[in-house]
């Protein structure tokens, strides 16, 4: 079993214990037969009350009732499961990573992470039930998985769909751009933001002008394009590439080269795989055939993409943009010039917050009339005072929220676990109780990933809308508001996350119950077709016993 810190795992084990002390007492006291005899007296009063059909139903719901219950009693009630650490996994963003924590083993091992380790509480084996390890297991994992993959911040962008179809004609040419970006780029974009890449300008600072694009020289390199191990190669075979140097890394090409060598195939005309085309690297596919191996100069080799997509692009648009490049960067290559050029005119992006006036809309100053504004103007002066004396306590009360976030949450694991036997009794031991109880459980396992989510929302949010304008008025009046306004949304977000996350799964989780529990209702339909059917047989059997009486007397 993994846990996330050792606050983790004392509330967790805390709750088991509890858990297994209730248990104990309820069996060793014989309690946990109760709800079974409860159940039983109930269903057999109705039946008694009721008519010759509904005694058959209730029997038969009776009969699946006792069924059910000792399959709750045995998933979700009794502990079979016996609790070891198997791991600490902390929570970590992309860029940030984590080490597994290691553990002293003491004078006979060397260190080493924790793996399999039993846990004692007060000298006690602690063990679960079966329904709460899978939740346990599930809502871990999702929540460790789903903090992983979130940035340390966000950069909103709006990139335009269409771009590459309006500004690139040849339809060979767009397709094969596509096939890049989807084969090359986006897998060498996901393994830099998963693995932290400091190289990589945007994950340090997600605001940063050297945005990621496909020709970044970041990508240039073994780790990323040049590394076919991981498979940064065309996955197709490209016309043209047969002198690509990745070929003979590729078992599909170099078996063809080979299987003509040898004999084995006519290749006369001209269809081998190996005569065809080739499998380039991606940095090849970019910069040209060689490129990445040692001796290989590939400036002028016109089978590069990025060759071919310099060449397409409009001589006018080339022209005047090189000039307001030369007017803002200077000291530069021309090789840098052609690639700031195609970044901008194949892959742009506009940077959502350098658009001034987007922001939300000020309700509070639309009223019309010179004294209508001047009370708006007024009041939001009078506002803003107030603001900025309660920002300071409203700022350490949410910080003290958040500190306190980890162990709220494992307070309330150790109070579900503690209450969980009861539960189930209470109910006696119904399917709808477990499914519910267990959705709550592994609702909570998801808060930290909402927490992470808001703390990142927090930061850029707040960078992206409260801008400042170009009238210092307006900036004394507005900004404070919209940015100690945008602290308290977002802190309010940290506690309304888990708690609308917890209420819905919740929900579901007694709908699940509610729709495995209705499987006993239908024994009433059951009971009254065999009844019927009964009857019928009955009738039947009287009808031929008495004319076979007859037939005997005459």
């Amino acid at each position: 079993m993994t846990f996330t810190s050792l606050s983790d795992l004392y509330f967790f084990a805390t709750g088991v214990y509890a858990l297994n002390t209730i248990t104990d007492i309820a069996i060793s006291t014989k309690l946990i037969v109760a709800p079974v005899i409860v159940f039983i007296v109930t269903q057999l009063i109705k039946a008694f009350e009721g008519d010759e059909e509904a005694k058959v139903a209730i029997l038969n719901k009776l009969e699946i009732g006792i069924y059910m219950q000792m399959f709750v009693f045995l998933v979700a009630f009794y502990p079979m499961v016996p609790l070891k650490v198997d791991s600490f996994q902390l929570y970590s963003k992309q860029c940030e990573g984590y080490k597994q924590p290691e553990i002293n083993n003491g004078f006979f091992k060397e260190n080493g992470p924790a793996k399999d380790l039993g846990v004692l509480l007060s000298n006690n084996e602690l063990r679960i039930p079966l329904i709460i390890g899978l939740a346990r297991a599930y809502g871990t994992g999702f929540s460790i998985e789903a903090v992983d993959s979130l940035p340390c911040g966000f950069n909103l962008t709006g990139a335009r769909n269409t771009l590459l179809n309006s500004r690139i004609a040849d339809t060979a040419l767009r397709i094969e751009t596509k096939e890049f970006i989807k084969q090359c780029y986006q897998p060498a974009l996901n393994r830099a933001l998963r693995q932290g890449d400091k190289n990589m300008p945007w994950i340090d600072d997600p605001r940063t002008d050297a945005q990621p694009w496909p020709g970044h020289n970041s990508f240039m390199n073994n780790a990323y394009y040049g590394n076919i191990g991981n498979g940064f190669y065309s996955q197709v075979l490209l016309p043209g590439w047969q002198g690509a140097r990745t070929n003979k890394h590729i078992p599909k090409w170099s078996e063809s080269q080979q299987a003509e060598s040898n004999g084995e195939i006519d290749c006369n005309g001209g269809q081998c795989i190996h005569q065809v085309g080739g499998f380039p690297s991606c940095r090849e596919w970019w910069q040209g055939i060689g490129a990445g191996y040692g001796g290989i100069s590939v400036s002028s080799n016109d089978m590069s993409l990025r060759k071919r997509l310099w060449d397409s692009m409009p001589e006018d648009d080339k022209s005047s943009i090189w000039a307001l490049l030369q007017v803002s960067y200077h000291d530069v290559s021309d090789t840098w010039y052609e690639d700031k050029l195609m970044e901008k005119a194949y892959f742009s992006k506009v940077a959502m917050h350098r658009i001034q006036g987007a922001e939300t809309r000020d309700y509070g100053l639309q009223s019309e009339g010179f004294w209508g504004t001047a009370g708006n103007w007024f009041n939001r002066l009078m506002g803003t005072v107030g603001n900025i004396v309660s920002a300071v306590p409203d700022y350490a009360e949410a910080s003290l929220v958040q500190s306190a976030a980890p162990m709220i949450k494992g307070a309330a694991i150790l109070i579900l676990l503690a209450a969980f036997p009861l539960v189930l009794m209470v109910s006696q031991y119904s399917i709808k109780m477990a499914t519910t109880v267990g959705a709550l459980f592994v609702s909570i396992q998801f808060w930290p990933f909402f927490w992470e989510l808001t703390i990142v929302f927090q930061k850029a949010f707040i960078q992206t809308v409260a801008n400042s304008s170009s009238v210092p008025v307006v900036d004394v009046l507005t900004q404070p508001n919209v940015m100690m306004n945008s602290q308290r949304i977002t802190d309010m977000m940290f506690i309304a996350f888990p708690f609308i996350l917890t209420s819905l799964l919740t929900y579901a989780g007694l709908g699940l119950g509610g729709a495995i529990g209705s499987f006993q209702g239908m024994s009433k339909g059951a009971g009254s077709a065999g009844r019927s059917g009964g009857d019928a047989a009955r009738k039947v059997g009287g009808k031929v016993a008495r004319k076979a009486a007859s037939k005997g007397a005459r």
